[in-house]
Order: structure tokens, then C-alpha cells, then sequence
């Protein structure tokens, strides 16, 4: 095997086993310590199933990083900042923690990876505004991926296919480094996706620890990346390599708004529905499979329009986004015609393939 090829192989053999074999054993563990996500309102499955998979997922990881060697200052603030995010998800999924305490971490994490040289750096602007810049887009993704984690396979599979599309844009760039961690993150999402795809149903959830450490991964090799000469080019590939997830949280958003469900300011952070995007494909006649494999397409279909945009020049990749955004209006005016049953008891709700 070519040297060009040995490093992928590696990163991918050790991302992925470690990550399978690790959700195991969390698995287990979390089986045995009671650890247990349970039915109740808001949520679709109807029996008690293991949670903490997160550790599994930067466990395989960070074993990855490991066996690559890849060990700058950049990946080890990626890391540090990451483990203290899976930390304080961690003592969520076990205690609860307040919407304070959340956003207190990820403003520490954004610091320390500000500590290791990684905050946006599209506009050239000073440090305590690209702080809070770094701060806001940390916070949007992590969001957006925790928001996604509503269905068997969702959250871990959309970063997966996100880490690949923007494996390959790094790798086309030369930037061999950022390459290689955008391609551990997928193997380690694959590994956690053989336990957490519908098989009728998920055997165990990544929780709160691990849809804000993909969340916060992800945003953060995009804060990374140097993906294109001009700031605002390489902010609309960002922005087009999550769009699934981002398009997701931004729909809820507003449409609970223009339905008036919203009663205090921090409902929109707070607030717990059954009207995600794969809840209403499911309202609109799909089963979970089905609408969890139309959720693949869309992420392959953006992941590819950033692909194309990595060539193309400003005025095209803008017109490429235009484009995009058009389709996501269409596509949310038709998903918020979907019959939804949000406020359903659980003890009434039909058994499905969803999580919560």
C-alpha cells in the first residue's frame, strides 16, 4: 500500500474499531449502571435503552487522532475542547444540567480552542469579535446536531456523511492534516452507526455527550479548514457542508415562532418537539427508515454542491447557495403542511423506529 494511502487506511481501520468496540462496552456499562434513556413526552421509543454512546464516538476518535500522529496544537485544542464538551454532556445525560451550564462550556471550549490557534479568521477580525463569532457558530452547530438526535441513526450517520464530503474538499486543498481528522470523525461516526441505526430500532443513543461533540467537532474543522481564498466563499461551503442539520434547527425555529408556541425568551433554546424534519417525513406517509435515508440524500446532495463550490468562484458558489437556500424554502413550506401529533402522550404513541 502507498504511503499516500497507508495514513486513510489507518485512520479508518482504527477509527472505526475502536468506536464500535467502545460503544460495546459503554453499552454494557450503561446497561448495568442503569444509565438509561426512558419514555416519556417528546419521545417516540417505547422501551428503556442505553444512552451515553457518545463516549464511544470520541473514544474511537480520539484512538484515531492517536494512531495517525496527528498532534499539533490545533488538534490538540480540537481535543481538549471536545473532551469538555463530552464532559459536561456526560453529567446531563446522567443529572440534568442547566441551559447556563451548557453555554458556559462551550464558551470554555471555544476559548481553549482559541488557546490553540483555532477561531475564524475569514475577515481579519479582532480577537474579541472573532471570539464571539467563534462562540456563535461553536454554539449554532452543536445546536443543530444536538436538535437532529431525534431519530435512530440520524445525528451520528448526517456527521458521518458531513466528516466524508469534507474529507475530501481538505484532501483536494492539501490540507493533508485537517484531512485526516475530518476522515476520523466519519470512521468513528460509522463505527457508533452499527449500533445506533434502526435494526428495527437503535441499541443505544448517543446522548447529549455525543450529539454536541459531533456538533462541536464539525464546527470546529470548519473554523479550521482553509477552504477557499475569499472569507465569504469558504463561510457558504461551511454553511453547505451541515446544511441538513442547520436547515433542521432553523426550521423548527421559525416555525414555532409563526405558530405562536413560543411563551418566554428561552423557550426557542428550551423547548422540546416532536416537529423535526424526520418527524414530519414520518407525518407525511414515510416510515423512520425511509425518512431517515431521505435525510442521507439531502446531506450527500449538499455535501456535493460544497464539493462543486470548492471550484468554482465566488459569484458561481453564491449562486450555487441561492440555489440551495430556494430549495430549503420550498422544502420547509411543504414539511410544515406535515399532519403532526407532537403533543401525543407516549404511552399512546404507535411503536416506531425513532429514538427520542
Amino acid at each position: 500500500m502507498s504511503e499516500t494511502f497507508w495514513p486513510m487506511f489507518r485512520v479508518l481501520l482504527a477509527g472505526f474499531a475502536a468506536s464500535l468496540i467502545l460503544t460495546g462496552l459503554v453499552r454494557e456499562i450503561s446497561r448495568r449502571l442503569d444509565l438509561m434513556d426512558r419514555p416519556g413526552a417528546h419521545k417516540q421509543h417505547l422501551e428503556a435503552t442505553p444512552t451515553l454512546g457518545g463516549l464511544g464516538v470520541f473514544g474511537g476518535f480520539t484512538v484515531s487522532l492517536l494512531a495517525a500522529g496527528l498532534l499539533s496544537s490545533g488538534v490538540q485544542a480540537f481535543l481538549l475542547g471536545g473532551f469538555f464538551i463530552v464532559l459536561v454532556g456526560l453529567l446531563d445525560d446522567m443529572r440534568g444540567v442547566s441551559a447556563n451550564v451548557k453555554l458556559g462550556a462551550l464558551a470554555a471550549a471555544t476559548a481553549l480552542l482559541m488557546e490553540g490557534g483555532v477561531y475564524l479568521r475569514a475577515f481579519a477580525l479582532p480577537l474579541p469579535l472573532a471570539f464571539v463569532l467563534t462562540f456563535l457558530w461553536m454554539g449554532l452547530v452543536s445546536s443543530a446536531f444536538n436538535g437532529v438526535d431525534n431519530a435512530d441513526g440520524a445525528a451520528s450517520g448526517l456527521a458521518g456523511i458531513s466528516a466524508l464530503f469534507a474529507f475530501s474538499i481538505a484532501w483536494a486543498t492539501y490540507q493533508k492534516d485537517l484531512a485526516l481528522v475530518a476522515l476520523a470523525l466519519g470512521a468513528a461516526c460509522a463505527g457508533f452507526l452499527w449500533w445506533n441505526y434502526p435494526r428495527p430500532r437503535a441499541r443505544i443513543f448517543l446522548g447529549d455527550s455525543g450529539s454536541f461533540f459531533i456538533g462541536f467537532s464539525l464546527a470546529a474543522m470548519i473554523v479550521l479548514g482553509e477552504w477557499a481564498g475569499s472569507g465569504l466563499k469558504a463561510i457558504l461551503m461551511g454553511v453547505t457542508l451541515l446544511a441538513v442539520p442547520l436547515f433542521d434547527f432553523g426550521m423548527i425555529l421559525v416555525s414555532r415562532g409563526l405558530h405562536g408556541k413560543y411563551r418566554t425568551w428561552t423557550d426557542p433554546i428550551t423547548m422540546c418537539a416532536r416537529d423535526h424534519t424526520h418527524h414530519r417525513l414520518v407525518a407525511m406517509g414515510l416510515s423512520g427508515r425511509e425518512a431517515l435515508l431521505v435525510m442521507y440524500l439531502l446531506a450527500v446532495l449538499t455535501g456535493s454542491c460544497a464539493v462543486a463550490m470548492a471550484n468554482l468562484g465566488l459569484q458561481q458558489a453564491s449562486m450555487v447557495f441561492g440555489g440551495l437556500l430556494f430549495l430549503a424554502l420550498v422544502f420547509a413550506l411543504w414539511l410544515d403542511r406535515a399532519p403532526l401529533q407532537e403533543d401525543r402522550p407516549a404511552e399512546e404513541a404507535r411503536p416506531t423506529e425513532v429514538a427520542p
